[in-house]
């Protein structure tokens, strides 16, 4: 952090950081320069505060924990990287210093993800552009990366299909370290979610509920409207993912609007 900056956000900053260090169990020591985690690259203050924005204290504390987390994580040998996307506005996306591209609908923001493994589950952080820097890694996913995607795509497709005719229970999950919201940005899947089993040209979008990371509901006939908000809000924010349900096209991932009848006729039309 640069010696102009108000002793407030230090301060703020601070907190951050010790907090993580507390309840994470993570080794870091702390100076006027930065932060520093045994065998990696230096942080200083000016990235973290970046990376939390002018957020209120709980969401700066979710952002600087995950910072410091991917930054310790992607300077193992076997780091994992993924395609990553994070809802627009989500407390988890970081401020600045994560490198993306916004998927057309505005609904999220697609870069790269770094596996983080927390005890017998793992979790995907945004892949900071100061460690990338730091370790000579691309900073925007790749053509090798969005083929990766799309194969994820591709194999959810498959289990929908091979499980229940391309119908199942309705729910999507987590494949190959990617998250449900991640996994929307596949074509793939989209073309699938759209025209269904039968491939129907006729149908151009569909209503996916994705309130968590772990699942997404495409049949939401079987879900009551007011379960998605609920859902959402009773979900940590680091694992949130969509507020509303939204409308899937071939092409975009957008936001369904507050008024429900919008997503009402789209079920009805499917039904």
């Amino acid at each position: 952090m640069s010696t102009d900056q108000p002793s407030p956000v230090r301060a703020l900053l601070r907190r951050c950081v010790l907090a993580t260090s507390v309840v994470d169990d993570l080794d870091l020591e702390l100076d006027d320069e930065g932060v520093r985690l045994p065998g990696t690259a230096d942080l200083a203050w000016d990235d973290l505060a970046r990376a939390a924005g002018e957020a209120p204290e709980e969401t700066a504390r979710l952002r600087v924990a995950a910072l410091l987390h991917a930054h310790a994580e992607l300077h193992r040998d076997d780091a994992r990287v993924v395609p990553l996307a994070v809802p627009v506005g989500a407390d988890r996306h970081p401020a600045a210093g994560w490198a993306h591209r916004g998927l057309l609908g505005g609904a999220l923001d697609l870069g790269l993800g770094v596996v983080v493994p927390r005890g017998r589950s793992e979790r995907l952080l945004p892949l900071p552009e100061v460690s990338a820097r730091a370790t000579g890694r691309p900073v925007l996913p790749g053509e090798a990366d969005l083929a990766r995607l799309e194969g994820f795509g591709a194999l959810v497709v498959e289990r929908l299909v091979r499980d229940a005719g391309g119908s199942g229970d309705g729910v999507l999950r987590p494949v190959g370290g990617c998250d449900v919201p991640t996994l929307l940005a596949s074509r793939t899947l989209r073309e699938h979610l759209v025209a269904g089993p039968d491939r129907s040209p006729g149908n151009l979008l569909r209503a996916v509920a994705v309130p968590d990371r772990t699942r997404g509901w495409f049949d939401l006939t079987r879900i009551d409207p007011a379960y998605v908000g609920a859902a959402w809000v009773a979900t940590d924010p680091a694992e949130r993912g969509l507020r509303r349900p939204v409308l899937v096209t071939r092409e975009e991932v957008a936001l369904a609007p507050t008024n429900p009848r919008l997503v009402e006729e789209v079920l009805a039309g499917r039904q």
